[in-house]
């Protein structure tokens, strides 16, 4: 048995007659040119990969990239979870693939007769996460899903212990692209959190090796390259296990090309992306730049077509019940969508349902704004991809301290619509209440952390994310 990172959160499995990848994005960039794999993937590694299947965690980009999965081809059987929604089948389908297999939670696929995967989903907005165990070598694939409490156990009782577990160990979020206007030196992420984060998991699963997986990315866009500073490597986990002396499970940095197998071991490339890492990321963005700007020139000739724009924000109000929209009576929100040198800013009034389009805002304007492309803006209309907006970092929340909740609750509600929870009629569904009937210890979860928070005013996550010994 042998494995392979490949990417950012790219895994291959290889067994002695089948091979799996996992979560293939090795090509190229992905959320309109914000993300760039880090290390970039090797030609010939992309060149090289030819598996028989395919499994697909969640939805996100970064882990569904259409280029790369047609590159390795639509005859590929791929396997993605059957959470309450079908986005994932149906964008594939739309792609031109047929061989979709939706795995629902805690269902296992033999691959081949000593190589089998078990799917498990965690989170409202669905992620999931990858038991495989090939020729008695057992990997926990958590990528980016945040399993703890009762649903890791599960896990870690029916398959535990594993030889390797793997998660994500930096952000993925938008919380750094907030401007709170009334206080500006207020952080507004605590970026040792994921590694703190991400420590707390792999402690709680009984595993041989940790590998820092999922967040080995970086930004190359001119406007977001400012957030590879807070990024954190698997150079600075690995650090921090050396300060804090954690020994188990031992910590292993593997980056794209970077290998074992049952018979040799560990195999590394030999090169080293983060001790120098700023002149490397200044390398890589020249390299990239042709492709960069050409992008920018044609987000600088993109348009904002006004009536498509009131049928989208109609049809998502329409969606949402009254009582979610009653919080923004009285309190529109601002678009400000950039194309080239031509600014176009809309008031969305969520609760009326109504767009306004309106001259530039003053630089003191009290209106909550989203500030970003009117490409990535269109695009977002058209395809449904507001919640990929935030997590692209292309978006600026220019909001005073007050006002961030109506960015934070509309982010939400997009969410909810965009992932089949509205309108409300949805969670009747058979499909809905399968899903969550065979997830029914995440419900308890929930129910313990409302419960932590209406006692304590906190939520303690390291509290569920205590060692269990099978």
């Amino acid at each position: 048995m042998r494995f392979q990172v490949l990417s950012h959160a790219g895994l291959l499995v290889e067994g002695q007659s089948k091979s799996l990848t996992c979560d293939p994005w090795i090509l190229g960039s992905c959320y309109w040119r914000s993300w760039w794999n880090y290390p970039p993937v090797s030609p010939e590694l992309v060149a090289s990969l030819n598996p028989d299947y395919i499994y697909i965690t969640h939805v996100h980009w970064d882990h569904f990239q259409g280029p790369s999965l047609l590159k390795l081809g639509k005859d590929k059987q791929i396997l993605v979870p059957k959470g309450n929604y079908d986005r994932i089948k149906r964008d594939l389908v739309k792609m031109g693939f047929k061989n979709i297999r939706e795995l629902r939670h805690g269902e296992a696929v033999q691959l081949a007769p000593d190589f089998k995967v078990t799917s498990y989903q965690f989170g409202i907005f669905l992620d999931s996460a990858l038991v495989i165990e090939c020729e008695g070598v057992k990997i926990l694939n958590l990528n980016d899903a945040k399993f703890m409490g009762l649903p890791l156990q599960e896990m870690i009782q029916k398959h535990g212990p594993f030889d390797f577990v793997l998660r994500s160990h930096s952000s993925a979020n938008s919380r750094l692209s907030y401007q709170i206007t009334d206080e500006p030196e207020t952080p507004v992420d605590d970026v040792q959190s994921y590694i703190d984060s991400f420590t707390d998991t792999v402690r709680a699963v009984p595993a041989t090796y940790a590998v820092p997986f999922a967040s080995n990315q970086c930004h190359l866009m001119p406007e977001v390259f400012k957030f590879n500073t807070m990024a954190r490597t698997p150079k600075m986990v690995g650090d921090y296990f050396i300060q804090s002396g954690f020994k188990a499970p031992e910590l292993k940095v593997m980056v794209s090309g970077d290998a074992w197998s049952s018979t040799e071991g560990f195999h590394y490339t030999g090169i080293d992306y983060f001790t120098d890492r700023d002149r490397c990321l200044a390398e890589y963005q020249a390299q990239e730049m042709p492709k960069i700007e050409a992008h920018l020139e044609k987000e600088a000739k993109s348009k904002i077509n006004l009536p498509e724009v009131r049928r989208y924000f109609d049809k998502l109000g329409a969606a949402i019940p009254w009582i979610l929209r009653r919080p923004f009576k009285g309190h529109p929100i601002a678009y400000v969508l950039k194309a080239g040198e031509t600014l176009t800013t809309l008031k969305v009034d969520l609760y009326n349902r109504s767009v306004e389009q309106i001259e530039t805002l003053p630089d003191d304007s009290p209106l909550p704004q989203i500030h970003t492309a009117a490409y990535i803006f269109n695009q977002c209309i058209r395809l449904d991809l507001f919640s990929h907006l935030s997590i692209s970092k292309r978006v600026l929340f220019k909001v005073r301290k007050k006002d961030k909740k109506y960015i934070q609750k509309l982010n939400l509600l997009y969410n909810l619509y965009e992932y089949d929870m509205l309108p409300l009629t949805r969670l009747f569904s058979w499909r809905f209440i399968e899903t969550w009937l065979l997830r029914w210890r995440e419900i308890i979860l929930y129910v313990q952390l409302v419960r932590d928070l209406v006692l304590h005013r906190k939520l303690n996550f390291a509290k569920y994310l205590q060692p269990v010994v099978k």
